[in-house]
């Protein structure tokens, strides 16, 4: 799953109210930085805006998602804390609460937070799609894909399609066997994003699970290619390891078991 759609910013108009702040400017200055990929001297502007105001909750979940992203998930939870102190009704905030619970393996914890956000905003996908998989860790399967299944419909009301949506239910349906409908997301995530690996990489999976391994190894080929994406290329050389395998290529299945141990040691 990409981070990165986890740090898609609340819509600005949310943020409105926190305009007249005597740290806002700072903030604006530091939210610049955060979209120039200048983390640090991005987290020392939200620190002299929260010097200048200890309340804003744009600057204090901004500097959550900076934490979250070095894994000071302690600085993250009590900025998240802190925030939705001051604004208990922070759908946005609550969200990024059950996230890093999440990403601390605290499932219990993440699913409260995220069910949590899920009633303040039932139109984010975002937390819908991780309140699923949430679910998924636990074993609750079936919750999980009704889950997924909306995080698709929301993002499809939106317009504004993610593929992590489309594959993360791929993944799980690809599970629980049902691989027809399975096949149809990926091959809408492939349409949606052609030059995500992690599309390709699940296509790849799909058809050798559909026992066609000469196209599942067009498509891991492709993925092997291909930078943008979660999937690494140790996944993907393990991938092709199994797909030249059951081609009966043993020189090419040994290349890339070769590349899987070079990636291990690393």
């Amino acid at each position: 799953m990409k981070f990165a759609v986890v740090f898609l910013l609340c819509s600005l108009s949310a943020f409105a109210q926190h305009e007249k702040s005597p740290g806002y400017a700072e903030y604006q200055t530091g939210l610049g930085l955060f979209n120039q990929a200048k983390y640090q001297e991005s987290m020392t502007a939200l620190d002299r805006a929260l010097h200048l105001d200890a309340n804003l909750v744009p600057a204090l979940t901004l500097k959550a998602k900076l934490a979250m992203s070095i894994k000071r998930f302690d600085v993250a939870r009590e900025c998240l804390e802190h925030a939705l102190s001051v604004e208990p009704s922070s759908w946005y905030a609550q969200f990024l609460y059950g996230f890093n619970y999440y990403q601390q393996n605290e499932m219990p914890r993440a699913i409260a937070a995220l069910e949590k956000a899920r009633r303040l905003n039932p139109r984010d996908p975002r937390a819908a799609l991780y309140l699923g998989m949430a679910y998924e860790t636990t074993g609750k399967t079936t919750e999980a894909l009704s889950l997924y299944q909306e995080a698709i419909r929301l993002d499809d009301a939106t317009g504004k399609l993610h593929v992590d949506a489309l594959l993360t239910c791929a993944r799980l349906l690809m599970v629980m066997g049902d691989l027809d409908r399975a096949g149809s997301l990926v091959d809408r995530a492939i349409k949606d994003e052609p030059a995500s690996r992690d599309a390709h990489f699940e296509r790849g999976r799909f058809l050798l699970k559909k026992d066609q391994p000469a196209e599942a190894a067009k498509e891991g080929e492709t993925a092997l290619r291909l930078r943008s994406g979660e999937i690494t290329d140790r996944q993907v050389h393990f991938l092709l390891v199994q797909v030249y395998q059951a081609l009966g290529r043993e020189r090419e299945a040994a290349q890339h078991a070769e590349a899987v141990r070079q990636a291990e040691k690393q």
